[in-house]
């Protein structure tokens, strides 16, 4: 039988009601047997109390007759037995001869008669049975009307000395029968056996009162303390404890029960602060970590999970998956083979999937999920963890590496085309001096002919010089960072920049203007780095400027102890919202395909590495003010 934890035991149950109870059928199976032999034993030694009394006074009143008779004077035993039957519990007195006739009564109907102990109802008590009854012996008779005597039967012997009148052949005289009342002593026994049933009573309920006081004070009492307590702890309230004061079993089950307690308390300690650090771990992770059951219902989830729905502290224990910031990644239940919880349900095996979604920035995000099966004792899945991981950032440095690969690429081939136009270019170059010094060399070199082709190869060797100058540049842009450092010129690398960017600078209608310092010094820097950097500062700027037109301003100065080069735009500056991760990785506002985020990133590592530092100066609706600035001194190398 279940009992609740929080029932109280009825009172038919309890161990107090069925002991005592137990107790009391027991004295009753016991005691009701008993008290019926002791009385039949109480009554049998009355009886025979009175058997021996009859028998005393019959023999006493035998001798009297004997002595009357031996006297002479027989009339006396006339009034001998009616005086005797007129005592209480004397109810009758027969005498008779030995042939049966009755010679002195205390009854008259029984005068004269002669007793047939076949048909006479005071005979037939005696004689029902073939054994005969000693002489002096009293059987129980019930007269009419139910009256109860003892009936004493005593035998008169014919004695040598009563031969004067009786024949010696004959073994008796007669016999005396005496009736005794047995009213009084019923009533007397009756009496009796009331006040011992009322002390038996009386002993009894005082045992079972006793019993009970004991039963519930070493029993019960201690019992329901235990109860008391197991029903708390059963509750949830570990720092219940059963108080026991006795020191037998009870105490011991009540020391047992506490000592349980504490162990279940610590386990449960253990368990909670297990709990507590893998809830901490979990809350820890950045990717989004939420456990499901069957019916897909969040079973456990941490705080990056959590973020979807806007709310870190939200409880979403119980809520379908679905539920969670659903306009931001809406749940694929209608498409079962989408999604990894139903596949792993279905199939028990882990799974992986990659979706998109919108995120808390209005960004598409790209998030990898793997599902992973929890499976129970009979090995069927009982949940399930999914781990949400955002790889936006790694799509867009595989991007960004892709893209690098071709710069790479592209650097590599602008450094082989360059040195294939420079071939050509040599034997050009080399060709018109040759041919200018023919032309000095040869007479009548002033006629207006030999001018025309002095100009004319004077303005090819010009362009080759241009056309090498920019194969130079080329060049020195696409050839990677040796790592030395020389001394540079830090406007010359401005007008390389410019140079390079010409068309550029032309399709933005961009005006350049240029303030650099004449009397600038040499800077200790490596050439191709710095010209990485200040021609991202310049694209920058021009594509700021796309389309607009504007002014952007390139300056070298010499502050301090450093050179510093300021590129500025006028092109609406950034959103102050953006200002804090311009030199983030991979952070861009331009459409896809127009920027991969590297650009002020590799700037500044690079300004860094060369011991310089970058700073942004933003106005919004006007325009920003990069700043770099390079030691004059060699810096030690930062990596």
């Amino acid at each position: 039988m279940n009992v609740p934890a929080t029932a109280h035991v009825p009172w038919s149950r309890r161990l107090t009601v069925r002991l005592t109870g137990g107790v009391i059928l027991a004295l009753l199976l016991i005691g009701v047997p008993f008290l019926l032999a002791f009385q039949k034993h109480l009554r049998d030694q009355q009886l025979e109390s009175l058997a021996r009394a009859t028998s005393v006074l019959s023999g006493v009143v035998v001798s009297g007759l004997e002595s009357s008779m031996l006297s002479g004077k027989p009339h006396l035993l006339d009034d001998t037995i009616r005086g005797l039957a007129e005592q209480p519990p004397v109810e009758r007195v027969i005498l008779a001869d030995h042939e049966g006739r009755v010679r002195v009564t205390s009854d008259p109907r029984f005068a004269g008669r002669r007793l047939d102990r076949e048909q006479e109802s005071a005979c037939r008590v005696c004689h029902t049975t073939s054994r005969a009854r000693p002489s002096g012996s009293g059987t129980v008779v019930t007269l009419e009307q139910g009256r109860r005597v003892l009936r004493a039967m005593h035998v008169i012997s014919n004695q040598p000395r009563c031969h004067r009148c009786h024949d010696p052949a004959l073994a008796t005289n007669g016999l005396l029968l005496m009736d005794l009342a047995l009213s009084e002593a019923d009533r007397a026994f009756f009496v009796n056996m009331g006040g011992t049933v009322a002390l038996g009573s009386v002993m009894v309920v005082l045992t079972i009162a006793v019993l009970a006081y004991l039963l519930r004070r070493l029993v019960h009492a201690p019992l329901d303390a235990v109860v008391a307590a197991s029903r708390r702890i059963v509750e949830g309230d570990l720092g219940a404890r059963a108080r026991v004061a006795s020191p037998g079993e009870f105490g011991l089950l009540a020391e047992r029960v506490n000592r349980m307690t504490d162990h279940l308390a610590q386990s449960l300690g253990h368990v909670e602060e297990k709990r507590r650090q893998l809830q901490e771990i979990l809350e820890a992770a950045d990717d989004e970590i939420v456990v499901l059951d069957r019916d897909q219902r969040i079973v456990a989830a941490n705080r990056a999970f959590r973020r979807l729905g806007g709310r870190p502290e939200w409880d979403v224990t119980g809520q379908s998956c679905g539920e969670v910031a659903f306009d931001r990644f809406p749940c694929s239940a209608d498409e079962p083979a989408a999604c990894p919880v139903l596949a792993v349900l279905r199939t028990g095996r882990h799974q992986k999937g990659i979706r998109s979604r919108t995120g808390p920035d209005g960004r598409e995000q790209v998030v990898e999920i793997h599902a992973s099966p929890v499976l129970g004792a009979d090995g069927t899945v009982t949940q399930v963890v999914e781990v949400r991981r955002d790889i936006s950032e790694r799509r867009r440095m595989e991007a960004s590496l892709a893209q690098s690969e071709r710069l790479a690429s592209l650097g590599l081939l602008a450094s082989g085309l360059s040195h294939e136009i420079n071939n050509p270019l040599g034997a050009i170059s080399a060709s018109v001096d040759g041919l200018r010094r023919r032309l000095r060399a040869e007479p009548g070199g002033t006629d207006r002919l030999t001018q025309d082709l002095e100009k004319s190869l004077a303005l090819v060797s010009e362009q080759v010089k241009r056309g090498r100058a920019i194969t130079d540049r080329l060049l020195r842009v696409a050839r990677p960072p040796a790592g030395s450092r020389d001394l540079v010129d830090v406007n010359a690398v401005v007008e390389d920049t410019l140079a390079i960017l010409a068309h550029q600078i032309s399709r933005a209608r961009v005006v350049v203007r240029r303030e650099l310092a004449s009397d600038l010094p040499p800077v200790q820097a490596d050439t191709a780095s710095l010209g990485q950097v200040l021609m991202n500062l310049c694209l920058n700027s021009l594509q700021a400027s796309a389309g607009k037109g504007g002014l952007m301003r390139m300056a070298t100065s010499a502050v301090d102890s450093c050179i510093q080069v300021e590129v500025q735009d006028w092109a609406g500056g950034i959103p102050p919202a953006h200002v804090s991760r311009v030199f983030e990785p991979f952070f861009t506002t331009k459409p896809p395909g127009q920027g991969t985020g590297l650009g002020l990133f590799i700037s500044h590592r690079l300004i860094t590495e060369m011991g310089g530092t970058i700073q942004l100066h933003n106005e919004p609706g006007a325009g920003v003010l990069f700043t770099v600035r390079l030691p004059r001194q060699p810096a030690r190398e930062t990596r």
